[in-house]
């Protein structure tokens, strides 16, 4: 496979532990990157317009139709469904998203809950999430996270936020290159038990849905399977659609 990994900084400045971020829109792309042997931005300030990201849309089609197989981290029900609300192309997206390797997915599918992908990078002794950033002032910014990207873009720090996003797609790209090569996707639990997840192979979402489902009856608040994909038009259609034709096949 020909991997190329995926990854979304959002514009919009939210308040601390906003939840579900989508209850926010529009969130706003101030930049976004590819990485396979090099690395490819898109970025606008103060956010990508809807035709930039309609462009953006078109440029990973490309690369798909090139033999390029997009693999992320959350992917799915994050980065795609956002590029979908902002370029308003849900049909196109959808096939992307449908059709990529979402790294979380198969370790939420599972296992029934979700996994940070830092938890991940150390289980495949990868170097962790980019904590550290130079700003502008010459001072060094310690513990930079996700949500700190929106207010560090306003300010002008356009190269810490873009270094950040390249760590995302460089160490995304690794964990799948290991997950690939080791056939798991390994962590330590926070009772320091070593955990795992067997990948016999990189599935790509539609095929995830062939996973058994673990059993969630002890949590409170287990992720929904259906939540990764509604965003996506007529999803029941094309995933089920596609477990039909799997079970057919094995007949």
């Amino acid at each position: 496979m020909k991997l190329i990994s995926f990854d979304i900084e959002i514009s919009k400045i939210l308040p601390e532990f906003s939840g579900n971020l989508f209850e926010h829109s529009p969130l706003g792309i101030s930049c976004a990157a590819v990485a396979h042997d090099e690395v490819k931005f898109w970025q606008a300030v103060p956010n990508l317009s809807k035709e930039e990201n309609q462009q953006m849309v078109r440029d990973l089609m490309a690369y798909a139709e090139a033999g390029y197989s997009f693999v992320t981290w959350n992917g799915c029900g994050f980065d795609f469904r956002l590029l979908a609300e902002e370029s308003g192309m849900f049909e196109e997206c959808g096939k992307l998203a449908l059709n990529h390797v979402d790294l979380m997915l198969l370790v939420t599918f599972t296992k029934g809950w979700f996994l940070g992908l830092d938890k991940a990078l150390k289980g495949a002794r990868i170097a962790g999430k980019v904590k550290e950033l130079p700003l502008k002032s010459g001072e060094i910014l310690h513990d930079m996270n996700g949500g700190m990207a929106p207010k560090l873009w306003k300010d002008g720090e356009y190269d810490a936020v873009l270094t950040y996003l390249r760590g995302d797609v460089e160490q995304t790209l690794a964990l799948a290159e290991n997950v690939a090569e080791t056939r798991k996707i390994r962590w330590t639990s926070g009772r320091g038990k070593p955990q795992s997840v067997s990948v016999p192979r990189l599935m790509t979402v539609r095929e995830c849905f062939d996973i058994r489902e673990p059993d969630t009856s002890w949590m409170s608040n287990a992720p929904q399977r259906e939540d990764f994909v509604k965003w996506i038009p007529d999803w029941e259609k094309k995933v089920k659609g596609w477990l039909f034709l799997n079970q057919y096949i094995c007949l």
